[in-house]
């Protein structure tokens, strides 16, 4: 199991514990980092090097919580990937 946090700007109602979703991975640097964007385009996660880029890009929200800066942090699990 792996978890991955995202960032939402805006508040979605369905993006709530136990929803499934789907993300769509994206490449930097000539595809030496990834980054992953829930679809369509509701949160977007941090980098990652390829090295540890997702082998399956559907999960499940974790949890969602408000930041305290603005936006919302979504902890998004992934079965079968290893916590890297």
């Amino acid at each position: 199991m792996r978890e991955i946090e995202f960032k939402m700007e805006i508040e979605y109602d369905h993006i709530q514990p136990g929803a499934p979703v789907e993300v769509e991975e994206s490449e930097l640097q000539g595809g030496l980092v990834v980054y992953y964007t829930i679809i369509p385009a509701i949160a977007m996660s941090g980098n990652f090097k390829r090295t540890d880029a997702l082998s399956d890009l559907h999960g499940t929200v974790k949890s969602v919580r408000e930041g305290n800066g603005g936006g919302w942090y979504v902890i998004v699990e992934f079965p079968g990937d290893e916590t890297t």
